[in-house]
């Protein structure tokens, strides 16, 4: 008896839900009722011609971003260049030509006002004294005092020797021509010959001559006198013409306080190698008719007197020439006035004081 023989194993059908065998052609698994006609998801499998195609891509990016970040070489920007000076575009109408504005003139150079220099003056420091009153004395700043004499805070004893850099105010032109020059005067209650003669630039014995006057001869208030200056300059002439205020000075002949002297120092003794800066306070801004008159006269000797200095400034550098002879010395005296001259009205210029006096300071020269 032929048997007959089994099916293959790959061709037995199973439920693929419990495993079960099932027939050829069942359509549900008669042990968990399982629904065999539903296809079951077969899944991809990947072969290793898919993992060289995405292989090969990547390779691909990667060789692309390269090149992408790379600079590029000299050559291609050349080129690129070239390309881009290749290209014709069309030429755009030349704007008409204008007329070229005329040439600013250039201004002439202007010559630097010069600036002033200091003047180095000794101070002997004296008991009592401090720097902010020296420093006020001599117009000065502290702080100009300390960088002077490497000074690191305000204390100074008494004897210390100061370097004062006292700044040179602009010299008067004493190259203007001065002529000789008289002038009337009302005589003010107080004056006296001696006192007008230092006011004014002149000298006693000029005045008694100019009026016929004799040594023991006395003024009187209201009187009128002609004042004789030997050197007066040619800008105070001419200023007496620019106004026209006639009015007299106040009853006692000022018109402005007596100027306050600053610097030098009363009694003070300088080397007759140094020029000697005359220093005061303003008192006002003076009119164009109104000028600082500043004497200084040696007190004993034979030697020549500086002549009078008319001035608009507040201070004058005496030049060591009026000093006296290598190896001897001189005390000399100073003083400044504010002086105004009045139109000529038809019988001469009249002088007027328009300050008193201010104190008599001296200075010894060796």
């Amino acid at each position: 008896m032929n048997e007959r023989p089994n099916p293959p194993a790959a061709q037995v059908r199973r439920c693929p839900n419990c495993g079960t065998r099932v027939a050829q052609n069942a359509e549900t698994c008669y042990f968990c009722g399982y629904d065999l006609s539903k296809q079951p998801r077969q899944r991809r499998r990947i072969t290793w011609v898919d993992l060289v195609v995405v292989l090969g891509l990547l390779i691909l990016v990667f060789a692309w971003w390269q090149l992408g970040s790379q600079p590029r070489s000299e050559s291609a920007a050349q080129a690129e260049t070239q390309v881009t000076l290749d290209i014709e575009f069309p030429t755009p109408e030349e704007p008409p030509t204008a007329t070229p504005a005329p040439p600013t003139p250039t201004p002439e150079p202007v010559s630097p006002t010069p600036i002033p220099t200091p003047v180095i003056v000794k101070h002997i420091v004296r008991t009592g004294e401090t720097l902010v009153g020296i420093a006020q004395f001599y117009g000065v700043t502290v702080e100009e005092i300390q960088a002077a004499n490497n000074l690191r805070d305000e204390l100074i004893r008494a004897g210390d020797e100061l370097i004062i850099p006292v700044p040179q105010s602009v010299l008067e032109d004493t190259s203007e021509s001065r002529v000789p020059s008289v002038f009337n005067y009302t005589v003010q209650p107080g004056d006296t010959v001696v006192s007008l003669a230092i006011r004014f630039g002149t000298t006693v014995d000029a005045i008694l001559k100019a009026n016929n006057m004799g040594p023991n001869d006395f003024i009187r208030p209201n009187q009128k006198l002609v004042i004789p200056v030997a050197e007066v300059p040619a800008a105070v002439l001419a200023s007496s013409n620019t106004v026209s205020d006639t009015s007299p000075p106040r009853p006692n002949g000022a018109l402005y306080e007596a100027p306050r002297l600053i610097g030098p120092p009363d009694d003070a003794v300088l080397s007759r190698d140094e020029d000697v800066m005359l220093r005061w306070v303003s008192v006002d801004i003076l009119a164009p008719n109104e000028w600082y008159v500043v004497r200084a006269w040696p007190t004993q000797g034979a030697l020549s007197t500086p002549p009078p200095i008319w001035t608009k400034a507040t201070s004058y550098r005496l030049s060591s020439e009026w000093a006296p002879p290598p190896g001897t010395s001189a005390v000399f005296g100073w003083q400044v006035v504010v002086v105004r001259v009045l139109p000529d009205s038809g019988q001469g210029r009249e002088i007027q004081a328009a300050s008193q006096p201010s104190e008599v300071r001296t200075f010894t020269w060796q």
